[in-house]
């Protein structure tokens, strides 16, 4: 057994760092360590059960390695929720690329497992105490026949999870309970409150960290005990392609659409060779129709997908999906000259810039799809994958919240022909949306009520080596200074 023995040590040091690294601390440079541990366990990991490490998950141990320095590199909570979910989402896809063929898998199979190893992990929270009891077996030489040591290992499965399914639902009931008698409410709070009372906080801390760490020890025990079972080892049937007819038919009534929206697009947005309808300007023309173009592209990038992936190979459909392609083309540059547009009225914000971002991911994915419709020289999934997350690394590592505060107020300094607007007057957007990846700019313009800035962003926070963050670090340097 036993090389479990090992593999369950790795798994507790594995679960106490990921308690000291996120612990009331989500922000930090321990995100960075975190990434940087995970992927040492996961080697430990697979040469523990005997499996060789392989090199062509190397792309994306460099991607979440960038995107675990990004971490602390900002304030901005959307980027730091956004790692959390890439960064763990790959880690998870790394592990099963070790157990599986996962580099020859479409974008459907690649999520359907990913989910179906996070709860194939919980599904198994119970292997640690079942493999511990089938070594106490092993080790005393006990005399038992095999039917009753299946029965005794399978009790013990049952038991923890059990347990550690019961607990919450029996905090919901004790709750529900309280709030129907006041009585029993008094008892609980009583009981409640005197332990807050009577216990050190630090206790409190100690136990919590301790929890953390053992459910974290049990996921992560039980996504390998899940994954060395090979639940991926069935093989992929190929489906038999649908006949091309329906397919053609449909994409023939889009295509006449599009053709006429490209053509308005190409006569009134592109060279402005029409007037605009009476009481409509090109700010409100923009904004109405930046996302709905938006979201016809992605409409369009799926439809093709699907038309290139679940019919026939046919000459003409190739052509159809084509000309569906070129006039998503047109709609994407019309996004972009509408946001463009609107930008040069009502200057720039996070959500504008990421709507650029968006429109470029697009771009890349549905020139990949084109090149794959009349070639198989690239894998999709494959090429898709690394777009995505190559895109959103670049814009964990942007400092977008930076560059709005400064293109905005630069106005006031280079007097740009760019915006038609007279002057950037939005000055509250700045310092109430902004994070502190913002800050040098803040100082820069010398904002009169910068205060606030700092505080809604909560800069006097002590900086610490556990909960270093270099904006936060740069913000109260500025704000001392």
């Amino acid at each position: 057994m036993y090389q479990k023995s090992r593999f369950a040590i790795y798994t507790g040091v594995f679960a106490a760092l990921y308690s000291f690294c996120f612990y009331k601390n989500l922000t930090s440079i321990t995100f960075t360590l975190f990434v940087i541990a995970t992927l040492v366990y996961e080697k430990f990991c697979a040469k523990q059960f005997g499996r060789e490490w392989k090199k062509n998950t190397k792309f994306f141990e460099i991607l979440v390695t960038i995107i675990g320095i990004s971490h602390p590199l900002t304030d901005k909570t959307f980027i730091h929720v956004f790692n959390f979910i890439f960064g763990f989402s790959i880690l998870i896809y790394i592990a099963i690329s070790q157990f599986s063929n996962a580099e020859d898998w479409s974008f459907g199979v690649t999520f359907k497992n990913l989910f179906k190893s996070v709860f194939g992990a919980i599904g198994k929270i119970g292997a640690p105490f079942s493999d511990y009891s089938s070594y106490k077996t092993d080790k005393a030489m006990q005399a038992i026949n095999e039917e009753e040591f299946k029965e005794k290992k399978k009790k013990a499965g049952i038991v923890a999870l059990t347990i550690f399914l019961t607990l919450p639902a029996l905090i919901i009931v004790t709750a529900i309970l309280s709030s129907a008698d006041d009585v029993f409410k008094k008892l609980i709070n009583t009981i409640f409150s005197d332990w807050s009372y009577k216990i050190p906080e630090y206790f409190v801390h100690t136990v919590k960290i301790c929890i953390l760490s053992f459910v974290v020890f049990l996921l992560a025990y039980g996504l390998f005990t899940y994954l060395l079972k090979d639940p991926f080892s069935k093989e992929i049937k190929a489906k038999q392609p649908h006949d091309a007819t329906a397919a053609i038919t449909a994409g023939i009534l889009f295509d006449i659409v599009y053709l006429a929206f490209s053509l308005i697009q190409v006569l009134y947005l592109f060279i402005g060779r029409f007037a605009l309808p009476a009481g409509i300007n090109y700010a409100n023309y923009a904004r109405k129709g930046f996302f709905q173009v938006l979201f016809v592209c992605v409409l369009n990038l799926i439809m093709v997908l699907i038309g290139k992936s679940k019919f026939e190979n046919n000459r003409l459909l190739k052509i159809i999906l084509t000309i569906m392609c070129g006039c998503t083309y047109i709609m994407i540059a019309s996004s972009a000259m509408r946001l463009l547009m609107y930008i040069r009225y009502y200057y720039f914000s996070f959500m504008r810039i990421l709507a650029f971002w968006a429109l470029s991911v697009v771009f890349l994915l549905l020139t990949g799809i084109l090149i794959h419709i009349w070639t198989d020289k690239i894998h999709l999934f494959r090429f898709s994958f690394k777009v995505i997350l190559i895109a959103y690394t670049v814009l964990a590592l942007s400092h977008t919240d930076y560059f709005v505060a400064e293109l905005n107020m630069s106005k006031e300094i280079t007097q740009s022909d760019f915006f038609v607007a007279d002057g950037y007057d939005d000055y509250d957007y700045i310092i109430e949306k902004t994070c502190l990846d913002a800050a040098p700019a803040v100082e820069k313009y010398n904002f009169s009520n910068k205060g606030k800035f700092y505080s809604h962003n909560n800069a006097d926070r002590k900086v610490t080596v556990r909960n270093f963050n270099l904006s936060k670090f740069i913000a109260k340097k500025l704000k001392a200074d």
